[in-house]
Formats: structure tokens, C-alpha cells, sequence
């Protein structure tokens, strides 16, 4: 009930490209998410690789690969090494992530991917706990999963993207 519940409250506050005033987040958007890559992916994994190879990622951390995202990842961008330390991707599910650690130590230009921001009510409060982090620039709910970008030359932004 939840996860409708936030679904229904997304729809009524989120937006497309046009209500996007940042030229980083626009370019995001109308470039890589709405492209019509022809991938058959569940659309989080389609948003992760769609993302990665936008943005020309080199290497990826994943922080728990039960569904096998490596083996998908590295069908798709072959280019990329997975590693088990600091990375221009960091992968997984809030429950997974460990706030003081691994956000606090990763580089400018970066992207957090996290799946599952919506899935219940414990899942949106870090949601909500790691937008307000300092170091947190720029932040992309798209319901199905959240995206956190570390850019120090970027002013504080949020949005909220219907794909």
C-alpha cells in the first residue's frame, strides 16, 4: 500500500524535461533517459546502463550483486572494470548502503545508484536523509530508483523525472 500510495504522490509532483532548469540534469534527461535504447531490462537496470554509458563510467562498485547486475553491466558496456574500492558508480539498494562510508568517500562527478528509494517507508526516510548531506548536489527520483550525482560545482538541486 505504501509503494501506491507514493506512486500516486510521485505522479502529482514530479516532472519531464520541461520543468528541468539545470543544463546537467536537462542533458541527463532528454540524452539518456529518454532515448529509446532498445533494451530488455527491468527498467532500473535499464536506467543504470542507459547512465553508465552516458556518462562514459570506467569502473563500478556494486554493493551486493545477487541478481547477477555485473553479468548485465558487463553485457551491455563492456568497457567497464567492477571493483571493490572507491569507483565512479556506486551500485545498490539504500537497506544496502552504508551512509558515513561509502557516500562521504566518493569523488566529484560520481554517481550513487540506488534502487528501491519507494519501496517502503524505512527505504524513502534514507531516501530523504541523504539528499540533505551536504556533499549531496544533485539528486533524480524516478520512482522506480533514485540517482545522487557529487559535483562541487553544481548548486544544491532536486528533482523529481517521470520516465
Amino acid at each position: 500500500m505504501f509503494r501506491f500510495i507514493s506512486y500516486i504522490k510521485f505522479l502529482f509532483s514530479a516532472t519531464n524535461q520541461h520543468g528541468v532548469h539545470s543544463p546537467f540534469v536537462y542533458d541527463y534527461v532528454t540524452k539518456c533517459l529518454y532515448t529509446r535504447k532498445q533494451l530488455k531490462l527491468p527498467i532500473s537496470l535499464k536506467i543504470l546502463v542507459k547512465s553508465i554509458d552516458y556518462f562514459k563510467y570506467h569502473s563500478i562498485r556494486i554493493l551486493n550483486n545477487e541478481d547477477n547486475i555485473e553479468e548485465t553491466i558487463q553485457q551491455y558496456c563492456p568497457n567497464v572494470s567492477f571493483t571493490k574500492n572507491v569507483s565512479d558508480v556506486l551500485v545498490g539498494s539504500i537497506s544496502e548502503l552504508n551512509m558515513g562510508i561509502e557516500v562521504n568517500n566518493l569523488p566529484n562527478d560520481s554517481m550513487l545508484f540506488l534502487d528501491g528509494i519507494h519501496k517502503n517507508p524505512n527505504n524513502h526516510k534514507s531516501w530523504k536523509k541523504l539528499k540533505a548531506l551536504e556533499h549531496v548536489k544533485v539528486t533524480v527520483d524516478l520512482f522506480y530508483c533514485g540517482v545522487i550525482f557529487f559535483r562541487k560545482e553544481q548548486a544544491k538541486e532536486h528533482f523529481k523525472i517521470r520516465i
